[in-house]
């Protein structure tokens, strides 16, 4: 008798066993694999008070966000307008201020890509003041485009560079969001505890962890980047943090 108790209580804890095995490999298959900045604030991720911005996924990794080449010309030239990242529309003004000698002339080429790395648009922008220095100048410019299929680009301000030598040439990178493309983007709240915002239906674990309870009251929706996420408040950082 006490050899069959001893059985069943094997096989069920085998049973179990291999269940726990299987829903884990289930788990494992179903959960999206978060690759780039903007994922991570689609499922949820906090986000971390840095410059440039950065998201923690549960698992542990960090994603930043990308700005372009700004902070590594930031002794060179400066844009004021728009922000890295930015919603733009048509016509775009764009303001900054640039070492004298990124000018020739009171002017430098600028030019305005989609995501596959076509030329929308190039102009010049103008110094405000006098060029003829090597301390930084005010410059504004106008741009006119027609807007692409697709929601992401990128605003490339170029040194003018008359020698044409390929030593003298430099630009300054920063991503910006076509703000007609992404109008009406709906964006809704899924996931298996409602922990992810995004454009439909997300698969993801079903474990329960309590910073989910944060997002009951926060809002989904299209953010800067162009992308679904949750909009950061100081009430949901707030609760993030606990």
């Amino acid at each position: 008798m006490k050899k069959t108790i001893k059985i069943i209580i094997f096989l069920v804890a085998l049973l179990v066993l291999v269940l726990l095995i299987y829903r884990g490999s289930t788990l494992m298959r179903e959960a999206p694999e978060i690759t780039s900045f903007a994922e991570c604030i689609a499922n949820g991720g906090p986000i971390l008070e840095s410059y440039p911005r950065q998201c923690k996924t549960p698992d542990g990794k960090t994603f930043t966000e990308n700005i372009g080449n700004e902070l590594d010309k930031a002794d060179l030239i400066r844009i004021n307008s728009p922000r890295p990242n930015e919603s733009i529309t048509s016509p775009l003004t764009i303001t900054g201020e640039a070492r004298g000698y990124w000018f020739f002339e009171a002017s430098f080429p600028i030019e305005l890509q989609d995501e596959s790395g076509n030329i929308i648009a190039q102009h010049y922008a103008t110094a405000q003041t006098d060029w003829m220095t090597e301390n930084f100048v005010s410059f504004s410019a106008t741009l006119s485009f027609t807007p692409p299929s697709s929601n992401k680009g990128t605003l490339i301000l170029r040194r003018d560079n008359p020698s044409g030598l390929p030593e003298n040439d430099d630009e300054l990178i920063i991503p910006v969001i076509f703000g007609n493309a992404s109008v009406g983007r709906a964006c809704v709240v899924t996931g298996c505890s409602g922990q992810i915002c995004a454009e439909s239906e997300i698969a993801s674990t079903c474990e329960y962890k309590p910073e989910y309870a944060c997002y009951k009251d926060a809002i989904c929706e299209q953010q800067a980047t162009g992308e679904c996420g949750w909009t950061s408040s100081d009430q949901l950082q707030a609760c993030l943090s606990q």
